[in-house]
């Protein structure tokens, strides 16, 4: 009998010794594998679009191409003409900011996620006061392509030109969009809708150094 237990000690001494080896040996380490940067977006617009959009753009009659914008969009969607009867002045007012917005999305191509997309949701926020349906500002975006496409030469680049057009015009009404559903800051009462939006349009996007 204490034969038995003497080996049955003997084999746990030895299996614990065994334990205690396995857990102090040191244990390969895990290589860790650092996180890789993420791979730069791609621009919406590529250079070549970029171009044939500042081309066409030179070409455009900017006294006449907010009126025609005007136009289109309430012709395509005609509930949108009340939105525009604030005033007497109301009408020829948005044709000049139809005008600056396209200039200013026009100078900030290569920079439209920085520059040009935080300064149309300020602008949209700006109509969040107003009823604007999303089918007024899919009307607006459809009406710059068309009125623009008025003036772009016939040729082999006329259909790049107009698809080119067509990104840029969705862009900036989906933008202006859907900062138009988030409330406006109404922390400032003697800034109204129509003051920030007089400011917004004049002083144009600011880049952050």
């Amino acid at each position: 009998m204490s034969t038995i237990l003497r080996n049955i000690f003997q084999k746990r001494s030895m299996n614990n010794a065994s334990s205690s080896r396995n857990h102090l040996a040191p244990r390969p380490l895990r290589r860790c594998r650092s996180a890789s940067p993420a791979p730069p977006k791609a621009p919406l617009l590529t250079t070549e679009q970029q171009n044939l959009i500042k081309k066409s753009w030179q070409r455009v009659s900017k006294a006449h191409i907010g009126k025609s914008i005007y136009q289109k969009m309430t012709s395509k969607s005609p509930d949108s003409k009340s939105l525009f009867l604030v005033d007497y002045s109301t009408i020829s007012r948005h044709e000049r900011y139809f005008v600056d917005l396209i200039q200013t999305a026009v100078e900030n191509l290569t920079d439209m996620e920085k520059a040009l997309q935080p300064w149309l949701e300020m602008i949209g926020k700006g109509h969040s006061g107003f009823a604007i349906k999303s089918k007024d500002w899919d009307s607006f975006g459809e009406a710059i392509v068309t009125a623009v496409a008025e003036w772009i030469l016939p040729g082999k680049q006329h259909r790049e030109t107009i698809r080119a057009w067509m990104l840029l015009s969705s862009f900036i009404s989906d933008r202006l969009g859907a900062a138009s559903q988030r409330p406006l800051d109404t922390s400032n009462h003697i800034c109204t809708p129509r003051i920030q939006l007089l400011t917004l349009i004049s002083t144009g996007p600011t880049l952050s150094s």
